[in-house]
Parts: structure tokens; sequence; C-alpha cells
């Protein structure tokens, strides 16, 4: 059933945070007496000289009651009740704040679905004035609206996790009440987004893996092998002086040639304006991020960093193919909550690991990998593992983060007309100048 205004408004959230609050103080009172028991126990038994058994069972009863999750579970319903209760009456807050004040301001009548409808505009005025005024005040009446079905859907949501975090909480208690020793399910964070995918907390990058199938310096060389690399590094040359538009391409495979497996940068940011598909993925991942920034905001957070788990990205054009391909993207995130206005600077990762796989050919020209990555087995080129990363602020208002893929940024992505790209973005290349900016995304072609 849809969450109404008149629920919303016959709710008192506040009441949650306070009782939180006396659990929390309960919870700690509760914890002490615990450990104190646990103490005179062990004073109890210390010295007796009657059986064995007696000592060992009075130990028994000691270790119980230290090993009791009875608190752990009162901190975290206590939690609950604090976090979805700040959450719910912010929520509450931004509702009746456009119901009881700046809805009827403009005039406007609000049903208690969330309906919101505009004033008549006097017919006086003329015809064409007051079809203007009048699309104006629809216009107006659908953004009161579109708020306030987005904090009705919140607040409905916000009581349902509540309930059933509670509920769990409540259920581990029982249990606990009549076996403390009882295994239960672990119970809801707090500190991580409904998805699972992002946690409070500094960024953390996740590991990247290594899958050669052409194990390094592995077989010995042989004469064809030198016919290979000369024939190969010719295509180098060849790529370099004549295709500027696989500038990355041709920068991360000299890498390879360069033999010693250092991680190196590519420009992430040239690939989001060059690539669709890394552009829909990093949109995308910033619209996931922003989703649980707010979430985390209306959970009552109000400076704070988030990171993110990773996930699999694709490219679509011949040079971000040739240069990272199929890769793996996360994101980490400060966020602040400004009044009602949630502020995100989030940076996008993307980690790479450059090497070549038995089985598998170039897309664009068909040529096996073995070709390639025969030269590793030999200990002539070496796999290595790559990285760049792209950086936005957004923001939105709470409660309403940005949901579609594409996110509008305050932000520019520099370009970098010294290597990978002309001024007039012609062929994403520039004629073989040296780089003039960021040197750490590979060396300039050759002249």
């Amino acid at each position: 059933m849809a969450t109404t205004i008149s629920h919303v408004r016959g709710c008192r959230p506040s009441t949650m945070v306070s009782f939180g609050a006396a659990l929390t103080t309960g919870t700690g009172e509760f914890t002490e007496q615990v450990r104190n028991m646990a103490s005179a126990v062990d004073k109890t038994v210390h010295g007796w000289k009657g059986v064995a058994s007696a000592a060992a069972s009075a130990g028994s009863v000691s270790q119980k009651l230290i090993g009791t999750r009875i608190d752990e579970v009162v901190t975290s319903v206590a939690e609950y009740y604090k976090t979805y209760g700040a959450q719910l009456d912010g929520t509450r807050t931004a509702v009746l704040n456009i119901v009881d004040n700046a809805a009827p301001a403009a005039g406007m009548k609000v049903a208690d679905d969330g309906t919101v409808t505009a004033p008549k505009y006097p017919a006086t005025s003329g015809t064409l004035m007051a079809y203007v005024m009048q699309a104006k005040l629809d216009g107006q009446a659908a953004w009161f609206q579109t708020q306030l079905t987005a904090l009705l859907k919140n607040f409905g949501t916000g009581e349902q996790q509540a309930a059933s975090s509670i509920k769990l909480g409540v259920d581990a208690l029982q249990t606990l009440k009549d076996k403390p020793t009882a295994s239960i399910p672990n119970l809801p964070s707090m500190s991580v987004s409904p998805d699972g995918r992002y946690r409070l907390g500094d960024p953390k990058r996740p590991g990247v893996k290594h899958d050669d199938t052409f194990i390094y310096n592995s077989k010995d060389s042989n004469f064809q092998d030198w016919l290979d690399k000369q024939k190969w590094q010719a295509k180098l040359l060849g790529g370099e002086y004549i295709k500027s538009e696989l500038d990355d391409a041709t920068a991360l495979y000299r890498h390879y040639w360069d033999n010693n497996g250092e991680r190196m940068k590519f420009d992430y940011n040239e690939a989001y304006k060059e690539d669709p598909s890394v552009r829909s993925a990093v949109d995308t991942e910033i619209a996931s991020t922003a989703a649980a920034a707010d979430y985390f905001a209306r959970t009552g957070n109000k400076d704070f960093a988030i990171t993110g788990d990773p996930t699999t990205a694709r490219t679509s054009t011949e040079n971000w193919q040739k240069a990272i391909g199929g890769h793996q993207q996360w994101s980490h995130a400060n966020v602040r909550v400004e009044g009602n206005r949630v502020v995100m600077d989030v940076t996008v990762e993307a980690e790479d690991y450059y090497n070549f796989d038995k089985g598998k050919s170039d897309i664009a020209t068909g040529a096996p990998d073995s070709q390639n990555g025969r030269f590793a087995e030999i200990g002539w080129a070496k796999p290595f593992e790559s990285h760049g990363s792209v950086t936005r602020t957004v923001s939105w208002e709470l409660g309403q983060p940005p949901s579609s893929a594409t996110t509008t940024d305050t932000s520019n992505p520099d370009r970098n007309p010294g290597r990978e790209d002309r001024s007039d973005g012609r062929d994403d290349g520039d004629n073989g100048r040296m780089p003039d900016n960021d040197r750490s995304t590979g060396e300039a072609r050759p002249k």
C-alpha cells in the first residue's frame, strides 16, 4: 500500500531516536554487568579445593557470560532505531515543509496521496497570457508533485527497512534469551548500502587478477621469434606514426615491450570522451554511488567517505579495446550534506591487467593473442597492471539522487593535447607532438 501524507504526518520518528539513545545507554550498563558477573564467577572459584569438575563447570559459566552476543544484538537494535528514526524524521520534515508551507504559499492544493493541483489562472488577462501563466503554474505543481512522490516513496521504503531490521534483532534477542550461546544470523550493518556494494570508509582498492596463460620467461626463444619480433615492432612503429586514433593502444603495447612489468596509468577521461561503452559504465557507476551516498545521508551521516566493490566494464572502440578491453571498475567518494542538498566528489577508478590470452584474438584484425603472448613466454615482453580514473562532482536534493545513467557534472575532464588528443578532437590524435601535461599516461609517439 502506498504511503500517504496523513500517514507521514501521524508518525513520530523522533521517538525512535530517543528510544535508540536510551537503549544504547542501557546496553553499556548491561555489558558492564555481564563482565562483572563473569569476573565474580572467576574470583569465586579461584582457590577452590573441591573436585575439578566443579571448577570446570564454573569456568564454563564464566565463558558463556563473556561470550554472549546479547549486548552486540541490543547495540544493533539501538542503532536501527536511531538511524532509521533520523532518516524518517528528516523525510517527514521535508514532506510537511512542502505540504504545509511551500505548496500553499504558491496557491497549490495537495491531496493525501501527494497529488498537487495548481490554481486556475484568471482568463481576464487575455487568452494567450492566461495559457502561458497556467502552463507555468501547472509546471510548478508537477515539480512539487515529483518531489512529494519521491519523498513518500523514501518514507515507505525506510519504514519497511526499519521494521525488517528491528524484527531480525528482536528475534535474535528472543533466541539468545532462551539460549545465550545460540547461533544467530548476521544482522544488517548500517555502514553498508542496501545493495551491499558500498560501505562507509576510506577508499579500498581491490586486487587485480593476474590471469596469465602465457607464463613469463618459461620457454626458450628461437630464430622465428626474432623474425616475429621485427614484424610486430614494425607494426608498432607504423601505428605510432600513422594511426593517431590508436594512441592509447600503441602506448600500452610499447610498455609491454619495455619488459619491466611496471604499473602504468592510462587516460580514463579520454576513454570517457571517446568510447560510448566506457562513458555508459562510468555514468552508471556514478549513479549507483550517488544512490548509496544518498542512503547514508538519509540515515544521518553528514560528512563522510564511501568506497565500493568492483564491477566489470567493457569498451567498444578499437583504440580502447586494444588498450584495456574488459576491465575492472570501482568508485570511492567524499560526501557532504549542505542543508537539504547532497554534494558528492566521486572518483571512478579503472583497473586492468595488460596481457594476452590463449585462444583469443584481436577483435579488429583477428590476429591471434598467441603471437604476442609468445613474447612473454620467452621473456622479451612483460604483462603489467594499468589504471586510470575519472573524477566528477555531482549534487542533488536529499532523497532524490540521479537515477539515470547520465549525471550532470561540475568538473570538466582535461584534454591532453600533448599526446592523446588534438585540441580540435580530430582523430583523437596530435600528429606526434610531445606531451605538455599528463606525462604519466605514456610516451609520445616518435617523430
